[in-house]
């Protein structure tokens, strides 16, 4: 028997900074949408993001490009930006403490003072910069790897997405969440349907649960297809399709929907008519922020998607309730970690890439 994650995973005092260290500051985070940047052409907009002790500043330049840094002066380490969102005066970052100021490639433009002291170069003081990708609309963002690793990390979930038109979607619904929850709580309930009879007897009608395969089974990324119930086209109230199938999807792409964890912030399930991607904020040991994103070509309509977003977020909210009541039970100190059946070997993998991640230093 292959039991759980001890209690100290999900409630430990220094459980929250350790993950911050070994998981989040090593793993690609999604930290929303390229509309959530708003700004004229010429201008270059900012939002800035939590990380946990991190902030970071991510910057959608005038040419739709993307760059992020740390959000810590190089004089006396001050936070330059203390807004959550706006746009750049002339395109720099100034300092309100000594008025040290960046331009938008966070390179030292100006420092006052400070050319009357020995040996300083302001080459040697740009701002400290992490990785930022735009991938299919979502911004993500990598506290040690640069922008250049992003292909060979999301090599997984790029390939098996390849036939959805992911860059050509809008988003035509977002769903937002508080749920009262461990982020691993969150992962391991998408990740196995062995709960669906149960708490999802709509959903399980349209994909029966042991339908559900796996063609990634270890590392970051996780899942594979379900097949969808003779007589459904997809995941909506009544099973109709909210739009036409993707045109480039095979016959057997249109009678399944495909569900990727994508370790530790994101969840992708690919529909033959539309795709939704879950956001995973962790904002503490017991919250977690989820945002519920559904991607459609321009022309479907908002009155067919709502069949679908009506259905999911039932599903969402019977799924909240329970992830609840697991970190609930967890939180007690009569909790003892029990052993997974054969329908749960994604969590399996989960804690397997989990644990490996939090030894490595």
């Amino acid at each position: 028997m292959i039991f759980g994650l001890e209690r100290e995973f999900f409630v430990g005092h220094e459980l929250f900074d350790r993950e911050t260290a070994n998981i989040f500051a090593k793993n690609w985070n999604c930290v929303g949408r390229v509309e959530d940047f708003e700004a004229s052409a010429d201008d270059t907009a900012f939002r800035t993001y939590d990380i946990g002790q991190f902030n970071i500043i991510v910057l959608r330049h005038d040419n739709h490009s993307f760059s992020a840094f740390h959000n810590v002066c190089r004089h006396r380490g001050t936070r330059l930006l203390d807004d959550p969102s706006g746009t750049l005066k002339n395109s720099c970052i100034t300092c309100p403490y000594h008025a040290w100021t960046y331009d938008e490639s966070g390179t030292l433009v100006g420092a006052p003072n400070m050319s009357d002291v020995a040996g300083f170069d302001r080459e040697q003081f740009h701002l400290k910069k992490i990785g930022c990708v735009n991938w299919c609309g979502f911004v993500m963002i990598h506290l040690s790897n640069s922008s250049d690793d992003f292909a060979n990390d999301f090599a997984a979930i790029c390939e098996r997405t390849r036939d959805w038109p992911l860059s050509d979607c809008v988003v035509g619904a977002k769903l937002e969440y508080d749920v009262r929850a461990n982020w691993k709580i969150i992962f391991q309930n998408y990740s196995e349907c062995y709960h669906c009879p149960t708490v999802h007897p709509n959903l399980n009608r349209l994909t029966p649960y042991k339908s559900a395969t796996n063609d990634l089974v270890s590392g970051p990324i996780l899942g594979g297809p379900m097949g969808l119930a003779d007589g459904f086209e997809t995941v909506s109230t009544d099973g109709k399709k909210i739009a036409e199938p993707f045109t480039t999807l095979s016959s057997e792409q249109k009678h399944c929907v495909y569900y990727y964890t994508l370790f530790p912030s994101m969840f992708v399930s690919a529909h033959p008519d539309y795709v939704m991607v879950h956001q995973l904020v962790r904002l503490s040991n017991s919250e977690t922020k989820v945002v519920c994103y559904f991607l459609v070509s321009p022309e479907t309509q908002v009155e067919s998607l709502s069949r679908a977003t009506i259905q999911w977020d039932e599903v969402n909210r019977q799924d909240w309730y329970v992830c609840e009541l697991t970190q609930l039970g967890i939180a007690s100190p009569a909790y003892q970690p029990g052993p997974y059946s054969n329908l749960e070997p994604m969590l399996i993998a989960f804690d397997q890439h989990y644990r490996h991640e939090m030894q490595t230093s």
